[in-house]
């Protein structure tokens, strides 16, 4: 009976002995950062939007990393809409639909003339993952005069068509006309960079790539 109380009081000491780092403690969760997370890689050139007001807070929106192997397809043909939807199906693609575009895991030997293709664009974490924006093929542009539309899509013949977008020529707020065009650049940099463009001039307020973002609901 002695020997099963020593026992019993020796295997307490040991319990109480024991710190966080014994086994009936739960690991804690490894929390990286954008310059260790494997999930991430460093694009070459920063790349970014204009947001805000022109003169009073406008601010630059930079992104300094991508997913790594992950890209997103945006098909400019119903019939290729269909042959990636297809593979998305077969064994060997890593190939998920999500609304309009398809998020490709892998090498971009997929891409296509009749593909647009935007990079997952690393905005921040929540709750310790990565999220990601991505640029569809669209700019939206205010406008103080309803005019600017047409000047806009005569400079920019071939590289903007106007949208078949409902709401066309939308009034605001503050007075101004939204208009959407369809971009016909194929890569998300290129369609901010054209959005930069436009921001720039004189005859329009501002104007914005379309994006993808994550939403949160709690």
């Amino acid at each position: 009976m002695k020997k099963i109380l020593f026992g019993i009081v020796v295997c307490a000491i040991a319990l109480a002995g024991c710190g966080h780092d014994t086994f009936f403690d739960e690991p804690e969760p490894q929390v990286y950062t954008a310059e260790n997370d494997p999930a991430l890689e460093k694009i070459e050139t920063n790349v970014g939007y204009y947001y805000g007001d022109k003169g009073v807070d406008l601010t630059r929106i930079e992104f300094a990393y991508r997913a790594a192997g992950q890209y997103c397809i945006f098909p400019k043909t119903e019939a290729r809409t269909q042959q990636l939807a297809q593979l998305s199906q077969q064994e060997g693609y890593q190939i998920q639909q999500i609304g309009y575009y398809f998020l490709v895991t892998g090498d971009r030997d997929l891409i296509t003339d009749n593909d647009y293709v935007s990079d997952r664009y690393f905005v921040g974490y929540y709750e310790n993952e990565p999220e990601f924006l991505m640029i569809g093929p669209g700019i939206t542009v205010s406008v103080p005069d309803p005019k600017t539309k047409d000047k806009i899509l005569k400079a920019y013949r071939g590289k903007l068509t106007e949208s078949t977008n409902s709401e066309q020529g939308h009034v605001t707020w503050n007075g101004d006309y939204l208009y959407r065009f369809d971009c016909s650049h194929k890569t998300s940099e290129q369609v901010m960079n054209l959005a930069d463009k436009l921001y720039r001039r004189d005859d329009v307020t501002w104007a914005e790539a379309s994006m993808y973002m994550p939403i949160h609901l709690h």
